[in-house]
């Protein structure tokens, strides 16, 4: 075991503590998208794998960022997905149209459905007694983490009070928090050129459907006001294992927002390419003092 910060004296109560999945990782927890995929795996629901990768991987490589990829969806590859095999029948029109048009409800939604079932199933199954305490943390600080699980109650000894799961916590509840940041206008006009004029209905109800999974994350800092005005006091914010990915700027915002641009910021990163989105973060929120460590 080893102090993560020899150089600073005081760490005490008037420090912040962030924490993303990096730092579950770091204590040898397979909490990873990845790790999901291999418990989708070993769980058989391969089509689950199968159907996610064809609906959400058109831009990215979905296991890698699925919160990314869930918001980079696209509305004609779904469409053209769910699409019934036979051709269009002129002589029942009204039937093919049904047809076409309701098959995203039994193709497409019960995948989003299946999804979140399957995710809440694989965070609560997710073992952290294999966890090592890989450095030593103040109980006195406070902390704000993204994670699920109570690593930082039964591993590292934090008081539960001065935690905040910012997307749920296993100790608390099952409704974790997953979800992109591409809100859509679901009066979005469909532009096909092709014969399937007559899908607008079914185009806007899967938009619909994908806002529900838009990460609401001004409600979610509203209904955790009592945590966030409580950081006046902070003197410095660490950073531990969190990707700075713009979905979740919202909460690093408020943060800045309650204790100003000029306390210290020390923060972590894992791979030379993780300082873009840090470094993005900081020009946009013009920090002053910021200290980067390798890890």
């Amino acid at each position: 075991m080893h102090s993560l910060f020899p150089e600073f004296e005081r760490i005490d109560q008037n420090t912040l503590f962030v924490i993303g999945n990096g730092f579950d990782l770091a204590s040898g927890i397979k909490s990873s998208y990845y790790d999901f995929k291999q418990w989708l795996i070993l769980n058989k629901r391969d089509q689950l794998i199968n159907l996610m990768d064809i609906f959400f991987s058109n831009q990215r490589e979905i296991w890698g960022d699925i919160e990314k990829a869930l918001g980079e969806y696209d509305e004609d590859s779904i469409l053209e997905f769910c699409k019934p095999d036979e051709e269009f029948d002129y002589d029942h029109p009204t039937r093919s149209v049904a047809a076409i048009e309701d098959s995203p409800d039994w193709i497409f939604r019960p995948v989003l459905d299946e999804f979140i079932e399957a995710f809440t199933e694989w965070v609560n199954s997710i073992d952290i007694t294999v966890a090592d305490k890989v450095l030593d943390l103040p109980s006195c600080s406070k902390y704000l983490t993204f994670n699920y699980t109570e690593t930082l109650e039964k591993i590292y000894g934090i008081p539960q009070l001065n935690i905040l799961h910012i997307h749920g916590s296993r100790l608390s509840e099952n409704n974790y928090i997953i979800g992109h940041d591409n809100p859509r206008d679901t009066d979005e006009v469909y532009n096909d050129e092709g014969e399937y004029i007559f899908v607008q209905d079914t185009w806007s109800k899967i938009i619909a459907w994908m806002n529900e999974l838009v990460k609401n994350c001004k409600y979610i800092i509203n209904a955790n006001q009592d945590f966030f005005k409580g950081l006046t006091n902070i003197e410095r914010v660490v950073v531990y294992g969190h990707s700075f990915y713009e979905i979740d700027w919202p909460y690093m915002s408020e943060i800045v927002k309650q204790i100003g641009k000029g306390k210290p910021w020390i923060i972590s990163y894992h791979e030379n390419k993780d300082l873009i989105q840090i470094d993005s973060f900081i020009k946009a929120h013009e920090l002053k003092k910021v200290t980067k460590f390798l890890w």
